[in-house]
């Protein structure tokens, strides 16, 4: 009964606040700003996207930004990355802060979604972005927000993820 109603009001709000998006499909080789969310409660999981980071920006002419959910609720004041956690995010899983809101409203031309569950914060992040390319895993509700789909049925690790988003990306990119 709970669930019902804490989804009652997320889904409540999330529709007040969606904008008619444009569905404007550039491509992803003219990807200028990419912007990667994902669930960064484990400290190897950072280190991964990090990696990822520094991997699609070699040359650093591209602007790539993350934003990690932390699964806890202590102070983010001494971080170096763009974050927020369980304190961020009200009882019935709408996310809010500055970080949130700053992570929306950027234009990114790709959005790379490192998720394993649709958790109510990720989707209404998702659902809110101004992405005009969203890619990410088969998870619940993905069909309703993401125009590149990759399954993960097999892959097991955040790596594993990666490397077949990185291998969609690839076979869809004009050569």
């Amino acid at each position: 009964m709970i669930e019902r109603i804490k989804r009652w009001f997320f889904e409540r709000d999330l529709n007040a606040q969606l904008i008619s998006k444009k569905n404007i499909r550039n491509g992803v080789n003219a990807a200028a700003v990419i912007g990667i969310l994902f669930d960064g409660t484990s400290e190897e999981d950072r280190k991964i996207v990090h990696k990822f980071k520094k991997q699609l920006n070699p040359n650093g002419n591209k602007k790539v930004k993350s934003l990690a959910f932390i699964q806890n609720k202590l102070p983010l004041d001494n971080i170096d990355y763009d974050a927020y956690n369980q304190k961020d995010v009200k009882w019935y899983g709408l996310p809010f802060g500055e970080k949130v809101e700053e992570f929306i409203q950027t234009n990114f031309d790709i959005l790379i979604v490192l998720c394993e569950k649709m958790r109510p914060h990720f989707e209404f992040i998702i659902a809110k972005s101004q992405a005009t390319f969203v890619i990410g895993p088969n998870i619940e509700r993905s069909e309703q927000y993401f125009t590149f789909i990759v399954d993960n049925k097999e892959s097991v690790g955040l790596q594993n993820l990666i490397n077949k988003i990185i291998v969609g990306i690839d076979k869809i990119a004009i050569k």
